[in-house]
């Protein structure tokens, strides 16, 4: 089974990189998981269009020329040379392989999973678009300033200052989404309304989310205690290499006595619309 595993297949096959990267990517990571729309490429980069405005309409009268406007039109891109793969490799010995009592290859494949799927969810929260990595959702350009306040000082009425905003912008209310510090949810979770509810709601239905503001929420370290941010996830674009591989090196490390597996990833994201995050700074 050894020899199957590692000398005879050792590119896995699409049906396995799904399996055992992308999907599992998808279910643990906090940010994969919020269903953005997705754009795959083959390493190229991805230029998405976007129609900035038609004009303005206006009244004409019977007989008279209609005024004619021109489409005024911009792209994003996804995946530029600037955003780097996500490369790691984990060795292992073939005494560990053949000795172990637990399935090796499953207990690497949930390592290296947890390792990816965490570089990645702290690069697209919070990346700040230097050495190799993407730019985040909190340090996206343009964002919707919804001011600055105390962390002491944060209220239920920041919040519904946030929403307003968010309505204000013609964001789709049942695709909004917060994204919080464990530090910043210990602060809301607190606060209460002026008839004394709890503003964070816990859902009433087994496996339906907790809402705040009537808004589900998502608490990962990678979004940084100085942001609240307030999204649109339909106005976010995951952008995926589709030459993401996880490799089986049966010979690499042959002096050692060691196969490794060699898991490599490219992602990046952005916003469709500048309008598509509303973020409150905390200090």
């Amino acid at each position: 089974m050894a020899s199957s595993t590692v000398s005879a297949n050792s590119t896995l096959t699409q049906d396995q990189v799904e399996r055992l990267l992308i999907m599992p990517l998808q279910e643990r990571s906090t940010y994969l998981s919020q269903g953005f729309p997705t754009f795959t490429s083959s390493g190229e980069p991805i230029k998405v269009p976007s129609l900035s405005s038609l004009g303005t309409a206006s009244y004409v009268a019977e007989g008279s020329a209609i005024p004619e406007v021109s489409a005024s039109t911009s792209e994003i891109e996804l995946l530029p040379s600037t955003v780097q793969a996500t490369k790691i490799i984990a060795r292992m010995s073939n005494e560990l392989v053949r000795q172990s009592v637990v399935n090796v290859e499953s207990a690497f494949s949930m390592k290296l999973v947890r390792d990816v799927s965490d570089f990645l969810d702290a690069a697209m929260w919070n990346g700040d678009g230097t050495s190799g990595a993407p730019t985040g959702m909190a340090n996206f350009s343009s964002n919707v300033n919804a001011g600055t306040v105390a962390g002491t000082a944060l209220g239920s009425d920041d919040l519904y200052d946030m929403h307003e905003l968010a309505m204000s912008n013609n964001l789709s209310d049942d695709a909004l989404r917060f994204a919080m510090s464990p530090a910043t949810f210990t602060i809301i979770r607190k606060l209460s309304d002026n008839y004394g509810q709890r503003i964070l709601q816990p859902s009433l239905s087994a496996g339906a989310p907790s809402t705040l503001l009537g808004a589900p929420y998502v608490v990962t370290n990678n979004v940084p205690d100085t942001s609240l941010l307030l999204f649109d996830r339909s106005q976010i674009a995951v952008g995926i290499d589709q030459r993401a591989s996880i490799t089986l090196l049966s010979e690499t490390y042959a002096a050692y006595d060691e196969v490794a597996v060699r898991v490599t990833a490219r992602y990046d994201t952005a916003k469709m619309n500048d309008e598509a995050v509303v973020q409150l700074h905390i200090t």
